[in-house]
């Protein structure tokens, strides 16, 4: 029996963990498959409150995980399939069978990252189409790729890419950005982004090695295109 549980090892579950611990209600901390959740897969995190140089996801994450570790939080690796919220104690059951009692859980599972939607997408994921530049990045040096989307998140990692990559486009369903002013700035002053506005993503074109580009519908005069590449990163939010 545990005093608290906290699902999710983000930076929500951690400060969860952290307050509980501080509290002496002895969290455990399940870490599932993706520990330090989504900040770990980004570079330079520039908008969170104490870092005015910025600081890198990773960093700032085992920051986070160290201090709650400091006062007392205890760390599990394994993924909770179903909860069971309706009698008390609490039931949580983790893939592999084993049963955790609390008296009080805390769910911050997070979110997972949206997908276009569009024929021989799925057939093309880890074959040139991602969802992450920092973990997929390095395979495209000296090649083209596409950026899909329009916000912060699409500006950053075209930013990254280009660390790698000989050009990186940015291809968005509208014409005008949504990202903030900041990031489009940045995106647009550098020489190795190329734009694509006002294009809608219709299928992944590829053959037996993989990504080999993106057609794409013109709003403006509702042609058909195919942009050639050689990997398609989505970065249209998370679900």
């Amino acid at each position: 029996m545990y005093k608290s549980i906290v699902i999710g090892t983000g930076p929500a579950g951690l400060t969860a963990a952290i307050y509980l611990a501080r509290a002496n209600l002895e969290p455990l901390v399940i870490e599932g498959t993706e520990p330090g959740g989504q900040l770990t897969t980004t570079t330079e995190v520039e908008n969170f409150p104490g870092f005015p140089d910025g600081i890198l996801g990773t960093e700032l994450m085992d920051n986070m995980r160290k201090q709650a570790e400091r006062f007392g939080a205890r760390f599990k690796t394994g993924r909770v399939s179903r909860v069971d919220l309706q009698n008390r104690p609490f039931s949580l059951y983790l893939e592999g069978g084993e049963t955790l009692k609390a008296e009080s859980v805390i769910i911050s599972t997070g979110a997972s990252a949206k997908f276009l939607q569009i024929p021989n997408e799925n057939e093309n994921i880890g074959r040139g189409v991602s969802t992450c530049a920092t973990c997929d990045g390095f395979f495209f040096r000296g090649k083209k790729i596409i950026v899909v989307g329009g916000g912060d998140s699409a500006m950053e990692e075209a930013h990254f890419l280009t660390k790698y990559a000989a050009e990186v486009r940015i291809v968005h369903r509208r014409n005008q950005l949504k990202a903030s002013q900041i990031m489009q700035d940045r995106a647009r002053q550098n020489g190795k982004i190329k734009w694509g506005l006002d294009r809608t993503p219709l299928e992944v074109i590829s053959d037996e090695k993989g990504v080999t580009g993106l057609k794409v519908q013109n709003n403006e005069t509702g042609a058909a295109e195919i942009i050639e590449t050689d990997g398609i990163f989505v970065a249209i939010g998370h679900h």
